[in-house]
């Protein structure tokens, strides 16, 4: 995956307004890849790449697709500094600027949490 340069981890099966970054996925692929369809209850984040901003481009107007990673329950990022001082990263539209070392390496976790529904039953209380 050296061609990716941004990673997008969502709960949802869309993205950016609506968006299928992936495409529709037929059922060969996901049973050759071991992913199952994409659903918001499924407890799975939904993991892919972009790589460069005119991939970006091209996915958000459904010309081409993502690159799809994974699925996974939780994930955990290894960022190396080396020559880079910083990452740039966001988390539900927030973004912000993560100090990178030479030293040693930055590691984030990134794990759907579950939270209970707040659909009230219809019984009297």
């Amino acid at each position: 995956i050296k061609s990716v340069r941004a990673i997008v981890a969502l709960n949802l099966h869309n993205y950016a307004s609506g968006r299928n970054p992936w495409g529709n996925l037929k059922p060969e692929y996901l049973e050759k890849k071991g992913f199952v369809e994409a659903q918001s209850d499924d407890g799975l984040l939904e993991i892919f790449g972009l790589k460069q901003g005119w991939h970006a481009s091209l996915v958000m107007v459904e010309l081409i697709s993502a690159k799809h990673i994974a699925q996974a329950a939780a994930i955990r990022l290894e960022i190396k500094g080396g020559q880079w001082r910083d990452a740039y990263m966001q988390m539900d539209g927030e973004p912000w600027k993560q100090p990178l070392s030479t030293e040693y390496s930055t590691f984030v976790d990134i794990k759907r949490v579950p939270y209970p529904s707040m659909i009230i039953s219809g019984a009297d209380r």
